[in-house]
């Protein structure tokens, strides 16, 4: 009687506690998260934070913050002198691309040097992120803009360093370009079940969602309104991060 006690005890604790452990609020600060539908719903959602707060500083500063190949653009034209100041401000621009350039510099090679992949790691990133969006909103005025725009494409930046150096190449989270290509040259484009092409077409339409929700805040809300919901977004992603599993979960 008394074994028979015990096997149901330890049956009972084996069946309570298994379960448990698998949807506890992770783990260790320092697990490794592994790829999984929660990770790939956390890029895409950054893709459409990042369409957002470009659709906010457009229209503002003449340039995007993460947009960086539009900018180059208008710096050459500035440079050769088929564009003047009239037609942008050539500040802003050089600002926005440096900065973009230092967060993705910083932040990514801080990343490979404490572990891309460790949440402490991904949880700072963001907060980091979210914290400068937050605070160009906070600051966000034409006076400011050479302020505003270094923390939104330093943001910027180390949001393409993070998501970039996940290894999920099909949701970059900002630059299009190359989804578009990737997506039209795919070999099983018509296929039924086509994982890579959903995701560059999930990125793809979601970026461009984020644009366009963008672009109707700044006229309904403002810049600063919509720059919140921009860091919003990144909040929901830094929470995320605490339910990732990490890479040795089998449940």
């Amino acid at each position: 009687m008394t074994h028979t006690l015990h096997l149901t005890t330890i049956s009972s604790r084996i069946f309570l506690e298994t379960p448990r452990q698998c949807i506890r609020i992770p783990h260790s600060l320092h697990d490794n998260i592994r790829e999984d539908i929660l990770l790939e719903s956390q890029l895409l959602l950054l893709s459409f934070a990042i369409g957002i707060q470009d659709a906010a500083a457009w229209p503002t500063y003449g340039c995007f913050a993460s947009n960086q190949t539009g900018n180059m653009l208008f710096l050459a034209l500035g440079g050769a002198g088929l564009a003047t100041t009239a037609d942008y401000n050539f500040r802003n621009l050089g600002m926005s691309l440096g900065a973009f350039i230092a967060g993705a510099l910083v932040m990514g090679q801080i990343g490979n040097y404490v572990g891309v992949r460790q949440r402490w790691w991904l949880l700072l990133s963001s907060f980091v992120q979210s914290g400068l969006v937050f605070s160009a909103a906070g600051v966000s005025e034409r006076a400011n803009a050479l302020v505003t725009l270094f923390m939104l494409a330093f943001a910027s930046g180390a949001q393409v360093a993070m998501g970039r150096a996940l290894k999920i190449t099909d949701i970059t989270t900002a630059m299009a370009t190359a989804a578009y290509v990737d997506v039209v040259i795919d070999p099983g484009l018509l296929k039924g079940r086509n994982r890579g092409r959903n995701r560059r077409v999930l990125f793809l339409g979601l970026l461009m969602a984020g644009c366009f929700v963008g672009a109707v805040l700044v006229k309904v809300v403002g810049e600063r309104g919509t720059l919140v919901v921009s860091g919003g977004c990144k909040i929901v992603v830094m929470v995320g991060f605490l339910f990732s599993r990490r890479v040795d979960m089998d449940c």
